[in-house]
């Protein structure tokens, strides 16, 4: 027996895992964008759910708790179907990077600790968010410098 014992035989490898978890979303994605009326309501759908998700984070922007961050996930909800948005989504993104890297050369000592954290996890955050909507994540065509 060449088997470690402590390996389970039917584990599933975490890419595979990665791989087939949101496999039903992206099947469903692919149904609703072959029907053309489907995938009108869809759209519909998805603004209004987006909107309604970034209205009310604007509203809990001066309130104690987690406002533009539902302003960020509203604004994912809406670039998941509309361009326009997912161009923001990237514009900010790459807003984030430059203060994580400045964060990094000149911020005050406790923000240096953190700033290759918080980078790593703005690109994990946005890469699940791409492969969770069926989206391949790409890297900008022209990067700017220091990027």
């Amino acid at each position: 027996m060449d088997r470690n014992p402590d390996e389970r035989p039917d584990a599933v490898e975490p890419s595979e895992a990665r791989h087939h978890r949101f496999q039903w979303f992206r099947d469903l994605r692919a149904w609703i964008h072959a029907r053309p009326h489907v995938h009108l309501v869809y759209k519909v759908l998805v603004g209004v759910v987006g909107g309604l998700v970034v209205i009310i984070g604007l509203i809990l922007v001066p309130l104690p708790g987690p406002g533009w961050l539902v302003v960020f996930i509203g604004l994912t909800i809406l670039a998941s179907e509309f361009h326009f948005f997912h161009r923001i989504i990237t514009w900010l993104r790459a807003q984030l990077h430059r203060f994580w890297d400045w964060a990094k050369t000149r911020g005050p000592k406790w923000l240096r600790n953190i700033a290759d954290r918080g980078k790593a996890d703005v690109d994990a955050a946005h890469a699940d968010a791409h492969r969770n909507m069926g989206m391949q994540a790409r890297a900008p065509k022209h990067p700017r410098p220091g990027h």
